[in-house]
């Protein structure tokens, strides 16, 4: 490691500081993302720790306690700090974590922006994952896989993670089947997606059932913005679709709002139930929720976290 236990913590710090308040990441530290398959082996309420070993990778030091393994104690960097670090190595059983963010057009829009919020929120179940020492891929979708960064492992990685989410593209068009196609059968091993997307594609649908590949444990964060949630009455409004650029002139009065309200109440209805029906979490995020909370203790509640 380049970073000497103190170096990469005060790397943390400076990167995290800008999108996670000091207060928040101690809260997010406390935390594990909640897996099944991680439940079933290890029993209800047993924390995450990487193995302490020898022939596994090497991917993070934390300081001396007592009671700690002596033989576990990292001579060198007691030589170049002069305080205790245990060395702490990759389990092989480390469960990866896959973030996938929609980074279309239509995500980059609302009061608050909606792509914003999915970055700052996917930053804190990044922040998450690698605090649990569990493995982190991130991708960025829109009518493809545009980007993608990692792996990542352990607490040192934080900070590199975090950047990678601060430098994510932008891209025009969505197609969540073939981006999410692309991307997922890609992946050799099991483990949890989480997909944060408004799902505002014409193959949200057919995307979320090839999403939901028996052989991962997926979730999907659903992120819409006020305006659409609960849109305000007004007259003589250009609606300008933000991927084709097609426009409708409408006028929302009490009636269109009425039916509009109806309609996406079906349309959340049917993604729940399609959801529901393969196994797949799903929770809705209004971007204008805030992190700390609501959001955060929402994921608690439905199981996302804990």
């Amino acid at each position: 490691m380049s970073d000497t236990p103190d170096g990469a913590s005060a790397r943390v710090a400076t990167s995290a500081a800008a999108v996670l308040p000091a207060g928040l990441r101690h809260q997010l530290e406390g935390l594990t993302l909640v897996s099944r398959s991680r439940l079933g082996r290890q029993g209800q309420g047993d924390r995450r720790s990487p193995l302490r070993g020898h022939s596994l990778q090497l991917v993070d030091h934390r300081a001396y306690v007592a009671g700690d393994d002596p033989r576990q104690v990292d001579w060198n960097a007691y030589a170049r700090s002069g305080e205790l670090f245990l060395r702490l190595y990759e389990d092989e059983r480390t469960m990866t974590v896959h973030l996938l963010i929609d980074v279309s057009d239509s995500m980059d829009w609302g009061t608050p922006n909606k792509k914003q919020a999915a970055l700052r929120l996917a930053s804190a179940l990044a922040y998450v994952a690698l605090s649990s020492y569990d493995r982190l891929q991130i991708a960025f979708l829109s009518d493809r896989v545009v980007g993608q960064a990692g792996p990542f492992w352990g607490q040192a990685q934080r900070a590199s993670a975090l950047e990678a989410l601060a430098r994510a593209p932008s891209s025009s068009r969505t197609d969540l089947q073939a981006s999410i196609a692309a991307y997922v059968d890609r992946i050799r091993q099991p483990g949890i997606l989480i997909l944060l997307t408004d799902l505002l594609s014409r193959t949200a649908e057919a995307g979320l059932r090839r999403f939901a590949n028996a052989r991962h444990e997926a979730v999907v964060l659903h992120i819409l913005a006020p305006q659409e949630l609960d849109p305000e009455q007004a007259e003589d409004v250009r609606l300008v679709d933000r991927e084709t650029g097609q426009s409708i002139d409408v006028n929302l009065d009490r009636a269109t709002l009425a039916r509009y309200r109806e309609r996406l109440g079906a349309w959340l209805e049917g993604l729940a139930i399609l959801c529901r029906e393969r196994n797949t979490r799903l929770a809705r995020i209004g971007s204008a929720e805030d992190l700390e909370r609501d959001i955060i203790r929402s994921l608690r509640t439905q199981g996302v976290l804990r």
